[in-house]
């Protein structure tokens, strides 16, 4: 099997619709964007579904903006140790309205294309460097979203809003999660002195 194919293995979880489903909130209309990735003042909470990215247990939700009609989709995942915060948005959000700020520094990485896609935000430039590895920042420029932040124990991912939300849109931040965990050093190894990617989970395919 190809090492796409197995992130593609790993990151699955949206399975069709196939994945158990959370009633809270169904429908309902929510004001913190922190809940919901931002970029409106208000939300209306679609579905919400129990999943697995790379191997761990992750919630996919989907959200619309009311009388507008866009819409869009997060990916929460459950990681096994906290990471220091960090954030990182597309330039395209910069400046919008209700957009959760990132709190810590700005850094510049020194790679020109990313840093003209995205603003990096991370409780220092440490944090940056071991987090936001070139492997990660590639992965990012070859599939974009609005938000990628690390807070505690979680990995969480906001698509871009659009018109309607589709299968296929979820499936990808799937994907991206699993390539994101596969580039980030989230482990440190006493043997090697370093810090390690995380390993795949093992929650299996669906929750």
């Amino acid at each position: 099997m190809r090492t796409g194919d197995r992130l593609r293995s790993r990151g699955r979880a949206y399975a069709g619709g196939q994945g158990q489903r959370l009633a809270r909130f169904n429908g309902a209309a929510i004001t913190h964007p922190a809940l919901f990735g931002g970029g409106y003042r208000s939300a209306l909470v679609g579905n919400r579904e129990q999943t697995v990215a790379y191997g761990y247990a992750a919630v996919l939700e989907e959200f619309e903006a009311p009388g507008v009609g866009a819409r869009w989709y997060t990916l929460s995942v459950s990681l096994p140790n906290p990471l220091p915060q960090l954030v990182i948005d597309h330039q395209c959000v910069a400046g919008a309205p209700d957009v959760p700020p990132a709190s810590g520094v700005r850094v510049v990485t020194g790679m020109a294309e990313f840093d003209a896609t995205y603003a990096l935000t991370a409780a220092d430039a440490e944090v940056a460097d071991r987090l936001v590895t070139r492997e990660l920042r590639a992965v990012l420029l070859r599939r974009p979203v609005q938000r990628v932040s690390f807070a505690g124990a979680r990995l969480m991912l906001r698509s871009f809003d659009g018109p309607g939300g589709s299968p296929e849109l979820a499936e990808s931040l799937h994907v991206l999660a699993a390539e994101t965990l596969a580039a980030t050093p989230g482990f440190a190894s006493r043997l090697r002195n370093a810090w390690l990617p995380f390993p795949p989970g093992i929650c299996g395919p669906v929750v």
